[in-house]
């Protein structure tokens, strides 16, 4: 029976985790996989982590569980799991329920049939608000400029450890974890999973959240910041070089 790692950044979830407890345990009866989970409280502060630890004690599960000291956000959570797992294959899921854990065997299947090194569940048609759907595909075309396709992506994965190999020598803010994770991994593949309706609350993406993490992506993993100043650069020189001229 393989062994896979399942890292599951918590935040702000209190309400929904009782059902994704539940759905938790029912698959891992199922699976054929022998399951390992590691939940990352990404600093919420309002009562998840404690709730998590009190539902997790009344089941069977394999599991670990992290606290974060303050909110660093989804990718640096997803990152500190990456380190803390020890298994051959990981896999990473929401804590909404928007991805059903039942797919993980799917992606795990797809894995091993096709050699891959990582494979994405993407979605047919995202349960999101329209706003956040293009603001998402915007992102994605701009962040396409340099040459890396982020389409195929999702936070739904399951990957040999060897992709991750990066995360286990310490444990660092992460701002843009696809950019890592596709550089690491030879092999790329995806197959289309169904995106739920979220079980409780909404999400706790804001509308300024969303927005920060996107100007951060362009700022710090994407060369259009270089080129916009190689261009103003030329372009200043150029002015210069005609008011020069013309002074002469």
């Amino acid at each position: 029976m393989q062994k896979i790692d399942v890292v599951i950044p918590v935040y702000k979830s209190k309400d929904s985790l009782n059902s994704l407890i539940n759905s938790l345990s029912e698959w891992e009866e199922k699976s054929s996989l022998s399951v390992q989970f590691i939940f990352i409280e990404d600093g919420g502060k309002d009562g998840s982590f404690e709730t998590l630890i009190e539902l997790l004690k009344q089941t069977k599960l394999k599991y670990s569980s992290y606290r974060l000291a303050q909110n660093y956000g989804q990718y640096t959570a997803t990152a500190v799991g990456f380190h803390y797992s020890t298994a051959e294959f990981v896999a990473t899921i929401d804590d909404d329920l928007q991805h059903s854990p039942y797919i993980i065997d799917d992606l795990f299947h797809y894995l091993e049939e096709s050699n891959a090194d990582l494979v994405y569940g993407v979605y047919q048609k995202k349960k999101h608000s329209t706003f956040r759907n293009f603001a998402s595909w915007i992102l994605k075309k701009i962040m396409h400029i340099d040459g890396i396709n982020y389409n195929e992506t999702s936070s739904f994965r399951v990957m040999n450890s060897s992709v991750i190999k990066g995360f286990k020598r310490n444990i660092t803010p992460v701002y843009f974890l696809e950019e890592m994770l596709l550089k690491n991994a030879g092999i790329i593949k995806s197959i289309e999973v169904e995106h739920l309706d979220r079980v409780e609350g909404k999400s706790s993406y804001s509308s300024t959240k969303l927005f920060q993490m996107a100007f951060t992506m362009i700022l710090f993993h994407s060369s259009i910041p270089l080129k916009l100043i190689t261009r103003f650069g030329l372009l200043m020189s150029f002015v210069f070089f005609i008011i020069g001229i013309y002074f002469i």
